[in-house]
């Protein structure tokens, strides 16, 4: 895996970091909740690679097949969970992704645990960078794309007035679905 390559990597394990931030933006955080965010998923995305490499020496590929089913299932069950909220407390924008510090992890884990994939292929070979290296790249990837996620889904929030939690758990579910169906 060249320099290319590892980036094209980085790039796509963020775009669930995106997809999520976009989603958090749609329904109002503030400066820091956005910064707490793209620090949480910056640094699962970071650890989770680390975690697949340790995980893949132990276990080889098989834990790699379910990573991709639980990170999709989290992520269709939170999304599920903001349109039941939003719908039933009026279009409340509901605070569950960016004021709680349990949401917080859980969804970091759930849009992260396809980075588990990298650390295992890391462990089966796969591998120019060190591990580390890699990680860090991964990291800091999620961690811009979070923020401009959560940027572009601010301002699309200001369009979409009470309908954004709507929209965001719909993202988020969708997003969810499209992970298990690949």
């Amino acid at each position: 895996m060249d320099v290319v390559a590892l980036l094209m990597v980085a790039i796509s394990l963020g775009s669930d970091a995106f997809s999520v931030a976009i989603c958090v933006g749609l329904v109002g955080a503030t400066a820091i909740q956005k910064l707490r965010l793209a620090l949480g998923f910056g640094i699962f995305q970071f650890i989770m690679p680390v975690v697949g490499l340790i995980i893949g020496k132990l276990f080889g590929s098989f834990v790699g097949v379910f990573a991709s089913y639980i990170g999709g299932l989290i992520l269709i069950g939170l999304g599920t969970i903001i349109i039941w909220r939003s719908l039933s407390e009026g279009f409340q924008c509901p605070p569950l992704i960016h004021q709680s510090f349990l949401a917080l992890v859980t969804v970091s884990i759930g849009v992260s645990i396809d980075a588990l994939a990298v650390g295992i292929g890391y462990a089966l070979g796969v591998k120019e960078f060190g591990i580390l290296p890699a990680s860090a790249v991964i990291g800091v990837t999620a961690f811009f794309m979070t923020i401009i996620g959560a940027e572009v889904g601010g301002r699309l929030g200001m369009i979409l007035h009470h309908w954004a939690p709507i929209a965001g758990g719909s993202i988020l579910t969708l997003l969810g679905i499209l992970i298990l169906a690949q």
